[in-house]
């Protein structure tokens, strides 16, 4: 959609933190996202951790969510 809307003409600007737009790399986007989703499940763990159960998140939803959660752990 953004190619289109740069086609067009009426697109200015892109910033994306996984340098997508300029680079077109999927394995560097991918690896991203997933640092992203590690640092989320980290985080999120460690809410529920202190406050309890009532702590709710989409990345804790994620089949592999205690995985990410001690892989982001392991990051800080």
């Amino acid at each position: 959609m953004l190619d289109y809307a740069k086609e067009l003409g009426i697109l200015q600007h892109v910033s994306d933190e996984g340098d997508f737009w300029e680079k077109r790399d999927l394995e560097a986007l991918t690896r991203e996202v997933g640092e992203w989703n590690e640092m989320l499940a980290s985080l999120a763990g460690r809410f529920k951790d202190a406050v309890g159960d009532e702590v709710l998140s989409a990345i804790a939803a994620f089949p592999n969510f205690e995985h990410l959660e001690a892989a982001g752990r392991g990051k800080e």
